[in-house]
């Protein structure tokens, strides 16, 4: 958007890279913002770029589906896994060209949460809607359940962990746990009672020290299955500080 324009400007709601999955179909998608709405392109493209730069998909015709540019892409099995891919959407809006792009790796297998509803309810009973006093309408958690797992994974690739190279996700549980109630606490202290956010704030700091202690296995790379070189590693690097001698 230029610069002094009147118009408010447009949002693609990426919330992470994009893990492409080798060999296999994978559904990308640009959903389009503005003003709280969805924004359906008339038409469009997409390119994708490999780690080396090369073009893997050159200016594709894209599908519009439920207003947002959706396309299946699956990778070649003869294609190099790693980071470093690029993904641009060309997409005619009210006439003119947008070009949106998000960046990608090719990995063999994604992350997924360890947790769901279930494992909630069994720290905190009181927010399964069939119990005898829940504590909010809310009639399942996944909204939470499904930010807390982007924020855990853009903390991790921050850190240089790549999520899909963690070999052990059960070893994740207890910051997966205390980050979805941090933010379940936090919401129901806007829209429910202030009080709730000094247990939002507790299971924060429950998170922080889970996130300080969190070791898990870590492969050596995506064409490692169940052999090769795999180590512990920590989510949070250690920084040791010598005086020169």
């Amino acid at each position: 958007m230029p610069s002094g324009a009147a118009t408010s400007s447009y949002s693609a709601r990426f919330l992470l890279p994009d893990m492409l999955e080798r060999a296999r179909a994978n559904s990308l998608s640009c959903p389009i913002w503005q003003d709280g709405s969805l924004v359906a392109p008339s038409s469009g493209t997409i390119t994708i770029w490999d780690g080396s730069g090369t073009k893997q998909v050159d200016a594709d015709s894209i599908t519009v589906s439920s207003s947002t540019a959706t396309y299946s892409y699956t990778p070649s099995s003869s294609l190099s896994y790693g980071e470093g891919w690029r993904i641009e959407w060309s997409l005619i809006i009210d006439s003119v060209t947008h070009v949106f792009r998000n960046d990608a790796s090719l990995v063999r297998v994604s992350l997924y949460s360890p947790i769901t509803d279930a494992d909630l309810f069994r720290r905190v009973s009181s927010l399964n809607p069939t119990g005898a006093a829940p504590l909010s309408s809310v009639s399942d958690y996944q909204d939470y359940l499904d930010e807390a797992h982007v924020i855990i994974q853009n903390r991790l690739i921050s850190r240089g962990n790549r999520p899909n190279l963690i070999l052990s996700p059960s070893a994740l549980r207890e910051v997966y746990l205390t980050l979805t109630l941090s933010l379940i606490f936090s919401d129901f202290a806007t829209r429910l009672n202030d009080s709730y956010e000094a247990m939002s704030q507790e299971y924060k700091r429950d998170y922080q020290a889970a996130w300080d202690d969190l070791r898990f296995t870590y492969s050596s790379g995506d064409e490692e299955e169940n052999s090769g070189t795999r180590r512990r590693r920590s989510a949070s690097p250690t920084i040791w500080l010598t005086s020169r001698g």
